[in-house]
């Protein structure tokens, strides 16, 4: 399998061999060189499947390099449009990936491959540590408020908290005039001066600088019980389907067996994805027994290297695994990629394990990458894979839907059992139906509203969305 071709991890942020010519598909330009493909299959920092890494930074290599790929191993390749990728008017390399893109593709996206590296593999971000949302105070002034806080992060260090309003950004307001401003100083200054809006009114200022820190990807967890009493049920909010996860996982589910917890309401609202492997790991613990072995999902590339196409299993049951036949799961708009492919995993009708989807609809993100591309000091993550579950189900391109809608109170700690969408799961879990406030019109009308602002969600954002 493709797996033991190469040596890196599988990424669903969710995480040829058959003979071709090794030219570009009928490139309009004649004068456009012939572009070398390799023999074999690879990734490595010098070749993506068969497409060899430019040998020097100029524009037009790095063009070229993303030319290739796209119709090579994209998951729409047969869709990329044929262009001169030498022209003027791709001066920029996210400029020529959006040329490329296919309609269906709201994912693809170019970073620093120090910065992914950092991210996926090392467990380190650079940045505030603020999960931010965009909310309005009248007709023409809008906050920011915080929805959660890295722990040990700089923002957590100056006493920042979920729920937060932050009314000024270096000083200035957040309207639809100055949005842009304000979005660049977020991503691009390193110490930003913001003003938090207190209980009577005024505000205190706090100057927050960016630095690297360990990423800590549960941010709460609690033990509970429903209104009842008569379940014991974990509470976990996980964050970021990264390479150190399964360590802090392992702990918080040897807590909860320890416990005899029953039942679990595991919150991945702002989950953006990762790590396939670390996905199964998680929907294996919930599932144990129930899951054992089942197949968890299946990969499809595009036609070009559908001999690639892979099956992958549930871990075997370990002792720490709950051997749940439910699990609550908490979604929001920001629930993405691996976090619907637990979701869509364990809904397989082999496992027997009901998912009861609490909140609101999830991102529709049924694709991933096989690791990367790397160029210069960029990596190119196009999407190259489609997901399926062990009954073939997938294509969730509008999202996952949750069981019962609830709206994501951010005004309320994590664990705060009178939040909607947790008091949502528990009210559920003693009464096995949706609560009257949960299919209101008036709820539903709610959640389908939309902010004439929002923080940007694409690309690598889409995943790791704090600044």
């Amino acid at each position: 399998m493709l797996k033991s071709i190469i040596s890196i991890s599988l990424l669903l942020l969710l995480t040829a061999c058959n003979e071709e010519s090794s030219k570009p598909k009928n490139n309009p330009q004649d004068n456009q060189e012939e572009i070398a493909l390799a023999q074999s299959v690879a990734i490595s920092d010098t070749q993506y499947f068969r497409v060899l890494s430019p040998q020097t930074c100029e524009q037009n290599e790095k063009n070229r390099f993303i030319y290739q790929v796209m119709h090579d191993s994209y998951l729409w390749a047969n869709e990329v449009p044929e262009l001169d990728y030498s022209s003027h008017e791709y001066n920029g390399s996210q400029k020529m990936l959006n040329a490329l893109k296919s309609s269906k593709d709201k994912f693809s996206f170019i970073i620093d491959a120090k910065t992914a590296q950092n991210f996926f593999e090392e467990g380190k971000n650079n940045d505030l540590g603020l999960g931010l949302i965009v909310v309005k105070l009248d007709e023409t002034n809008f906050a920011l408020v915080v929805r959660f806080v890295y722990p040990n992060s700089p923002a957590y260090k100056q006493g920042v908290k979920r729920g937060d309003i932050i009314k000024f950004v270096e000083n200035k307001t957040i309207s639809k005039e100055t949005f842009d401003d304000v979005v660049n100083i977020l991503e691009t200054q390193k110490t930003i001066k913001f003003s938090f809006l207190q209980d009577n009114n005024t505000v205190i200022q706090k100057s927050i600088t960016k630095k690297s820190y360990d990423i800590q990807t549960v941010l709460y967890s609690k033990m509970l019980i429903n209104r009842d009493k008569s379940k014991k049920v974990g509470y976990l909010v996980f964050q970021d389907f990264i390479h150190n996860a399964n360590q802090e996982l392992d702990n918080i589910f040897q807590i909860f067996k320890r416990n005899s917890v029953n039942e679990l309401v595991l919150d991945l609202r702002y989950n953006g994805g990762g790590v396939i492997n670390v996905a199964n790991h998680l929907a294996s613990l919930i599932g144990g027994v129930n899951s054992s072995e089942h197949i968890f999902n299946q990969i499809h590339f595009n036609e070009t290297y559908s001999q690639f196409n892979e099956i992958s299993y549930f871990e075997k049951a370990q002792t720490n695994a709950l051997n749940l036949n439910r699990v609550f799961v908490i979604t929001t708009e920001a629930t993405c990629s691996s976090s619907e492919l637990v979701i869509n995993a364990l809904k397989a009708s082999a496992n027997n394990i009901e998912v009861i989807q609490i909140g609101e609809k999830t991102c529709g993100k049924p694709y991933g990458y096989m690791g990367s591309g790397h160029f210069c000091d960029k990596a190119l993550y196009a999407i190259n894979i489609e997901s399926k579950n062990g009954d073939g189900v997938g294509g969730y391109v509008d999202g996952l839907t949750p069981t019962c809608l609830a709206q994501d109170n951010y005004f309320k700690s994590f664990g705060d059992t009178t939040e909607d969408s947790l008091a949502e799961a528990l009210n559920y879990i003693t009464y096995n139906r949706c609560s009257s406030k949960s299919t209101s019109t008036k709820l539903q009308k709610a959640t389908q509203q939309t902010s004439t602002l929002k923080l940007p969600q694409d690309g690598f954002k889409r995943i790791m969305n704090a600044y």
